[in-house]
């Protein structure tokens, strides 16, 4: 049976237990040495930090194991670079003292670029926004506990509090995005993120094709959602 599951707000002492969740969920990979994966994940904590203005973590038997960060842009207090960026921005810099690290960040810029095109695309096309959640992360042994559920209410909730009329984020195909799909959220534009690599024309056009015959690329998406009660229990995240 699992511990009681209570829900708090984030604490710096808690930035450690996500980080090492950061990293087994999407930093984990065979290339590299285990200090690089988790200054990546450092790296992505950091930058998420940066943009939220709100949290809370759930935690179990004492640790944390759910996160759920947004940002309401009416209540961003910090003007222009602060401590998160900073912090982040130098772990970056020490990216580029190896090889490994320098493809890592050329990675995580196409990646931040294919995500920054996508939001652009959405924009253009008149969607406007107030709000992001820009994080939501579950330890693997505590999902069907209803930890995401809770979080991502918590965080919808600040949001029609704080008169948000409509929030985004971003996901990609290695996460669980059908959560999102169950909530009831647009998904509002998607792109493939491809490598680094320069390609020729030809190469670029061979790339596609296996992407149009086997669909075994990384995807991004852009997921947005209204925050009107009009929409409050559509699709409950499987709840009946």
């Amino acid at each position: 049976m699992n511990e009681a599951i209570t829900y708090r707000t984030l604490r710096r002492e808690d930035y450690p237990a996500i980080t090492q969740m950061l990293c087994d969920a999407w930093h984990t990979d065979p290339t590299m040495d285990h200090d690089l994966e988790m200054k990546l994940a450092e790296i992505d904590l950091e930058h998420c930090l940066g943009r939220a203005t709100a949290a809370q973590v759930a935690v179990s038997a004492g640790d944390v194991v759910g996160v759920v960060l947004g940002r309401i842009d009416s209540h961003e207090t910090r003007n222009g670079l602060n401590s998160h960026h900073v912090r982040n921005m130098r772990l970056l810099t020490s990216l580029l003292a190896s090889s490994r690290g320098r493809k890592a960040l050329l990675d995580m810029k196409h990646y931040e670029d294919t995500n920054l095109k996508m939001i652009a695309e959405a924009k253009k096309d008149g969607h406007a926004y107030q709000g992001e959640l820009v994080l939501l992360l579950v330890r693997p042994d505590m999902r069907g506990n209803g930890v995401g559920a809770h979080l991502f209410e918590w965080m919808t909730d600040r949001f029609r509090q704080a008169g948000v009329e409509r929030y985004f984020l971003f996901t990609d195909s290695a996460c669980d995005y059908s959560f999102y799909d169950k909530a009831g959220l647009t998904r509002r534009a998607e792109s493939i993120v491809l490598d680094n690599e320069p390609h020729t024309p030809k190469e670029d056009a061979e790339v596609h094709a296996e992407h149009d015959a086997l669909d075994d690329h990384l995807h991004a998406f852009v997921y947005d959602n209204e925050t009107s009660p009009a929409n409050e229990g559509v699709n409950p995240l499987g709840r009946d």
